[in-house]
């Protein structure tokens, strides 16, 4: 059984419209957010094995926030540009090479692609995708090449709005 964690980076700025994108830091909400999201992730014990990120760094800054309330090391982060190339097929490409012995993967990219894929992956179980969400499926192979054909089951669904008392 393979679980795949997709994680949508937390709320970024937009202070600076002269910033490339890809440059966009975390905003103090997205900080806050990405901190209790992995809160939440450590103590219902779920550990990676391998944590991709795209390379803009809003969702690398989200990947390190978890990384080290999960106690994995930011050094280990892997920074994939497929994840950041907002095109779904890539990525589910990329999902089929990675590492057989990897048994839990966290990938940290952007929307609407992580929508589309969390989505496909759970045949349109998922409403949306807001800032620093999190998309749990657990996929019936032994091999990540065989995720495509392979029966997968939504095992979580978690985003900040759900845990934020008073916002509406």
């Amino acid at each position: 059984m393979k679980k795949l964690f997709l994680i949508r980076h937390a709320k970024s700025s937009h202070d600076d419209l002269k910033m490339k994108d890809i440059d966009r830091p975390l905003n103090n909400r997205g900080l806050s957010d990405a901190a209790m999201m992995a809160k939440i992730i450590h103590q219902i014990e779920i550990k990676p094995d391998l944590i991709f990120s795209s390379p803009a760094l809003r969702a690398l800054e989200t990947a390190k926030i978890f990384s080290k309330a999960l106690n994995y090391s930011a050094d280990a982060i892997l920074i994939d540009p497929v994840l950041y190339s907002f095109n779904a097929e890539l990525i589910l490409s990329f999902i089929a090479e990675i590492d057989t012995d990897a048994e839990t993967v966290f990938l940290f990219s952007h929307n609407p692609t992580f929508h589309e894929l969390a989505n496909h992956f759970t045949r349109n179980k998922i409403p949306s995708m807001p800032t620093c969400c999190i998309v749990g499926i657990n996929i019936d192979c032994n091999n990540w090449s065989e995720v495509e054909q392979s029966d997968k089951q939504l095992s979580l669904y978690e985003f900040p709005k759900k845990y934020r008392a008073g916002d509406d």
